[in-house]
């Protein structure tokens, strides 16, 4: 499935197969979560936070994906300690060993593969590949989740039945998973729209705008708990949404862009103004 953004904001797309019509749209509405309604929780957003008001007019088709928790569990092993091209790569050498789907402009496309493919592969063969310490914890996940009630990829989704206290616990119980990779998990494919991830990024985006008289001292696993319940007192219930775009903003690619728009938006409040004054007089 091919998507594309319309001028109008729409989204347009197209199935390159599929049994079902119906079904894969289904499924990518699902993806999409397109269930939660973006200019609801904006507006929750914009009117507690008059910077998120102004990040929204710029990054307001940001969306938190529903993902599969098996995919995202794994994706997210890969992160640990590294760079979104490192990542890029590791997830797509274990893409690559699940059944090919067909390939699209060039594109070669295979199913992430299901637990019982991931159990062939062997720690030597990830460290092989580039992996290093991550590949112990791959592996280990795998056995783990492997012995799970139900089989662990059941097990993954039931998690989305419990709250977020509870999946936590659960997540951190697998090999290689610590508190901000089991927020992760929990924000994008266990539907705990209040995870936190509380990562040196956020850490700075909460001194700087949510808790200032923190400036300055060390993040400790205490005051990851104080970054969540303050990211969850000032945007509520999909605190995890906000805190997403917020990051968003952070980043280099988008801190350019961003600095464009404010700037055109500063100039255009600067003329109507200035136009407001020459009226009046």
């Amino acid at each position: 499935m091919s998507l594309k953004q319309l001028q109008d904001g729409d989204i347009s797309y197209c199935l390159h197969h599929a049994t079902s019509d119906a079904n894969a749209r289904m499924e990518l509405l699902d993806f999409l979560n397109a269930d939660v309604s973006l200019s609801d929780i904006w507006k929750v957003f914009s009117d507690s936070d008059a910077r998120f008001a102004e990040l929204a007019l710029h990054l307001r088709g940001a969306r938190v994906l529903r993902q599969d928790p098996l995919e995202c569990l794994i994706q997210f092993l890969c992160s640990s300690n590294n760079n979104i091209k490192r990542i890029t790569k590791m997830v797509d050498y274990i893409s690559s060993l699940g059944n090919y789907l067909g390939t699209v402009e060039g594109f070669q496309f295979h199913a992430f593969p299901p637990l019982e493919q991931l159990s062939l592969i062997s720690e030597e063969d990830l460290r092989k590949a580039g992996f290093g310490y991550r590949a112990k914890y791959i592996t280990g996940t795998v056995t783990s989740l492997q012995s799970k009630p139900g089989g662990g990829a059941e097990w993954l989704e039931s998690l989305r039945q419990l709250d977020l206290q509870e999946v936590i616990d659960a997540l951190c119980t697998l090999p290689g998973v610590g508190l901000k990779v089991a927020a992760c998990i929990a924000l994008f494919s266990l539907d705990q729209p209040d995870a936190i991830p509380v990562d040196t990024h956020v850490w700075q985006i909460a001194t700087r705008y949510l808790l200032p008289e923190l400036a300055g001292s060390q993040l400790t696993p205490k005051l990851c708990i104080r970054v969540a319940e303050a990211f969850v007192s000032r945007y509520g219930k999909y605190a995890g949404w906000a805190q997403t775009l917020l990051f968003i903003a952070e980043l280099p690619s988008q801190k350019a862009l961003l600095h464009s728009h404010f700037w055109n938006i500063r100039e255009h409040k600067a003329a109507k103004e200035k136009n407001g004054e020459a009226d009046a007089r």
